[in-house]
């Protein structure tokens, strides 16, 4: 059907959501090559990470290294600075040892700080995802790191 055969002259658009962007975020991620396949592309249609957006985008056969983020109300040792230093090294063990195409997801809670600390490692190292779970509130955090496990885009879960 043809808009345009029904209402003349009315300027057509189309939505289109900026996977690359967080809302919170003044910066936007690597962009992801298309998914060539057009048989990928029809697997995919109906399959969603468990993690984002983003992480849905980068198609089947994700190898991922899945960690647990959670704050001071589940972890009375929790320390922000100490916690970020690990997991920057963290992030550079990643790209040493597992040069491979290997993904970092780290699923968090809501103590983590969108702007202060998402943005910038998102932004900067395309081999990371952070996965919300603030709405998913009857998982344990110490079990979000096994959710890769039964992520249908997972090929590989450490």
């Amino acid at each position: 059907m043809d808009l345009d055969e029904f209402y003349p002259g009315l300027p057509q658009r189309t939505l289109q959501v900026n996977y690359r962007r967080r809302p919170e975020c003044t910066c936007l991620r690597h962009e992801l090559p298309p998914v060539i396949s057009l048989s990928t592309i029809e697997k995919n249609k109906s399959q969603s990470s468990l993690c984002s957006q983003y992480a849905t985008r980068r198609g089947p056969n994700q190898r991922i290294i899945a960690i647990s983020l959670f704050g001071p109300k589940e972890n009375k040792r929790f320390q922000l600075n100490r916690t970020l230093k690990f997991l920057h090294e963290l992030i550079e063990d990643l790209d040493k040892i597992y040069s491979d195409d290997f993904i970092l997801r780290i699923y968090h809670d809501n103590t983590i700080n969108v702007t202060d600390i998402i943005c910038p490692i998102e932004c900067q190292h395309s081999n990371v995802d952070f996965c919300s779970m603030a709405y998913k509130t009857y998982m344990p955090p110490k079990i979000w790191r096994f959710l890769p496990a039964g992520d249908p885009l997972v090929d590989i879960s450490e």
